[in-house]
This record gives C-alpha cells, sequence and structure tokens, in this order.
C-alpha cells in the first residue's frame, strides 16, 4: 500500500509539474483577451511554425491557414482578389511577383493601419519592398535575406587555409582575388573540386552595386553591367566555374561533399545537410553586398478582420519572436534590434560557434539605397539569363546586350529606350 501510495504521490507531482514546464518554453506574454478569426493564404512552407508562435501569445484566435503551391499560389491569387469572393484576409507576396499586387487599391494601406511605425528598426531597403509605387507601405516582412558565401568550415581550411568568415571575406575581396583562388583549387585538386558554383550567382553578387535598368520610366545600361558581362566571361573562358545551376540537387550535393566551396545564398536555406555537416558551416560576406528573394505579408483592404490581420504582422515585427525564428530557422530578423539584443557573444552552433548576426548585419548595412521596383530584380533575372546562354555559346557582348534589350521591350513597352 504504502508502495501505491509513493507512486501516486510521484505521478502527481509529475503532472503537477507539465504546466510549469510549459510555461517555461513559452517566450511570449500570454493575451487571452483578443478573441477571432481569420484566413491567411501563402505558399511559405514554414508558415505552420509562424501561426504556431502567434498562438501561443493569442491563444484565442484561430488563424485559418492555407498553403499553396509557388505557381498555383500566384494565379489563385491573382485571379481570387478581383472577384471579392473567398478572398482571404491576409496573404503573402514573393519578391518575385510583390509588384504586381501591391499598387492595386485592393491591398491595405499598411500606413494608415499603424504599421509603418513598427518597422521603425528595420533595414530601410527591407521596408522599401513592401511599398507601392507612391510610397505606401502595402506589405511587411518578418526576416531579410542577405546574400552570403555559405562554405564548409573543413573544406575551406583545406583549400583556402581557413574557416574563419572575416578571412575568408579578405581572401576573396574582389573578382580578380575570386578568379585566382579558383584556379589555385581546381590546379591542386586536379579538377575535382571548384571555388564558383556558376555564372549566375556572380550576377547575385553584383546586382545591388550596380544601376538599376530601369529608372523613372526610362532604359539603360551602366557601364558597371557590360564590365560584369566582361568578367563572367573571364571566368568561363578560365574553366572555373562548376556550373551547376542553382537550387539544383547536383549543385547541392557537390556542396554538402565539399567539392562546391562556396554556394551564394540568401540567409534562408533548404540545402544543407544538417544531419551531415550541422556544426560545420560557415557563412561569409562577399566583396559586394546584395539580398535576394523576400517574403512580405499583405492584407485584404475590404477585410473585416483588419484588427486581427494587423496583431499578426505587429507580432511577426517583435524582436521575442524574430529571436525564435532565428533560432527555430536561421532566419536574418529584419528587426535590427535584435543584433543589439544577443550582442556580440552571440554564437550560432549549427554554424560552428560562429555569430552569424555580425556577418549578416555587415552585409545587410552595406546594401546600397536601391529603392526596389517591379522592375529591379526581373531586369536582373532577365540580364543574367542573356549573360550565361550568350557566353555559353559564345556571343559577343553587343549581341548578348541586343538579345537582352529585345526581351525587355516585349516585355515592358512603356518603357523609353534611348
Amino acid at each position: 500500500m504504502k508502495r501505491i501510495l509513493s507512486l501516486v504521490l510521484c505521478l502527481m507531482m509529475l503532472l503537477s509539474c507539465i504546466p510549469a514546464m510549459a510555461e517555461t518554453t513559452n517566450p511570449y506574454e500570454v493575451d487571452e483577451t483578443l478573441v477571432g478569426e481569420f484566413t491567411w493564404w501563402t505558399f511559405f512552407d514554414q508558415a505552420p511554425f509562424l501561426k504556431a508562435e502567434f498562438e501561443k501569445k493569442y491563444p484565442n484566435v484561430h488563424i485559418d491557414l492555407q498553403v499553396f503551391g509557388g505557381d498555383e499560389y500566384q494565379t489563385k491569387l491573382m485571379n481570387t482578389l478581383p472577384t471579392g469572393q473567398g478572398v482571404p484576409d491576409l496573404f503573402d507576396l514573393e519578391e518575385g511577383y510583390v509588384y504586381k499586387f501591391i499598387n492595386s487599391p485592393l491591398v491595405a494601406n499598411l500606413d494608415e493601419l499603424g504599421l509603418g511605425e513598427v518597422c521603425g528598426a528595420y533595414y530601410d531597403w527591407a521596408v522599401a519592398m513592401g511599398r507601392d509605387e507612391s510610397g505606401v507601405l502595402k506589405g511587411v516582412c518578418d526576416n531579410v535575406s542577405p546574400v552570403a558565401y555559405w562554405y564548409l568550415r573543413d573544406a575551406m581550411e583545406k583549400w583556402l587555409g581557413t574557416s574563419d568568415d572575416a578571412e575568408i571575406s579578405a581572401i576573396l575581396s574582389d573578382w580578380d582575388a575570386v578568379k585566382a583562388k579558383a584556379l589555385e583549387i581546381k590546379e591542386n585538386s586536379n579538377g575535382e573540386v571548384y571555388l564558383w558554383p556558376n555564372l549566375g550567382e556572380m550576377v547575385k553578387v553584383e546586382g545591388y552595386s550596380l544601376p538599376p535598368f530601369a529608372r523613372n520610366g526610362k532604359f539603360a545600361i551602366d557601364e558597371g553591367w557590360i564590365k560584369l558581362l566582361d568578367t563572367m566571361r573571364d571566368f568561363w573562358n578560365a574553366g572555373i566555374v562548376a556550373d551547376l545551376g542553382s537550387w539544383g540537387g547536383e549543385w547541392s550535393a557537390n556542396w554538402n561533399d565539399g567539392k562546391l566551396l562556396i554556394r551564394t545564398m540568401p540567409s534562408w536555406d533548404f540545402f544543407t545537410d544538417w544531419g551531415k555537416n550541422e556544426g560545420n558551416v560557415g557563412v561569409a560576406a562577399p566583396h559586394l553586398k546584395s539580398y535576394e528573394g523576400g517574403t512580405y505579408r499583405a492584407i485584404y483592404a475590404k477585410s473585416e478582420k483588419k484588427d486581427l490581420c494587423v496583431k499578426f504582422i505587429e507580432f511577426l515585427t517583435t524582436e521575442v519572436y524574430q529571436i525564435e525564428n532565428l533560432k527555430a530557422n536561421n532566419q536574418m530578423p529584419a528587426n535590427k534590434n535584435v543584433i543589439n539584443i544577443l550582442g556580440p557573444d552571440y554564437t550560432n552552433a549549427k554554424f560552428g560557434g560562429q555569430n552569424i548576426m555580425k556577418t549578416y548585419d555587415a552585409i545587410c548595412a552595406g546594401i546600397k539605397d536601391i529603392v526596389p521596383d517591379k522592375y529591379t530584380r526581373d531586369l536582373q533575372n532577365k540580364f543574367s539569363k542573356h549573360a550565361q546562354q550568350g557566353i555559353k555559346d559564345g556571343l559577343d557582348n553587343e549581341t548578348i546586350i541586343a538579345n537582352f534589350i529585345a526581351e525587355v521591350k516585349d516585355t515592358y513597352p512603356e518603357l523609353q529606350f534611348d
């Protein structure tokens, strides 16, 4: 009997501890006064995490989350919004097509809803991507995507003699330095190891350090783009480019095996084999600073649930949420206050104890003040496509540029061309 009583008491003590343990795992100050439900459409596969974190703080708010495939999502949103039937209260817009939507009056003015104020600690360029042509805030992100050199520490120790991100950045200080090191690695590995993945990732590095192709309704090509084209051809002719397409399986596998030393990637990542390389990963700042991608939350202008949607977006801008997102998903906070909160001693075990926040902040702070519009990224991508294919086909600069301009004229006939 005593034994049974002891077991019962132990069980009661254990059960009594469960609520307390649950509370300690919740980093948010719970608010049960906010009650309601709203619908959220997205393509973003980490959306369930965002929903779960929000509902930790607001347990009496239910989010009807609907996730669609990328191409299906954009088409569905484009076809649904004008009808006013079955339109979600909240929806996500990706950098590649955000400008197809945010100029529409069907997308709510977030400045009027007070969300411009909560973005005060954001990087300027990250806020700018969510503004329409008149400067009105229509979308807000919760993380930013600075482009870095992703590398494996053991591979870099072998081929560059260091795994320190600052030292790697110093070694790869410009395109000439990258070329020289790429030639050295190819020779020393008998052509089995490549430093640089493909020509397109050169455009990723340089794209936001050059004047945009379109500004104020006019199309122009700065001499810097021609110089980049020459550099890309120089790399190709030297045989130092692995020619592994970004986001592809071969590209990812070669990197995870240490045969490709650099992936030029934004801070979000789905290609690292963490089971194999956790603690062995590093990120270094390129010699030029840029970003790639971005997901922006927007509100339907006629939604009757704007108050709940505003609370959701406000929540995603907070330091406490963005720290949790960093921990769980390695996503770089858009809120600069997070860097100060984590401090100079912050380290990330997945990245070999590196202070990745320090590296990413240096990249973000160095991105030039180029306010993007509907032409900016798309024209970079078109240039990259024509440059890569033209170089591989042996075309000269004049022909490559002519092909590029022809597609731009066909896509954007409203632009003025000299």
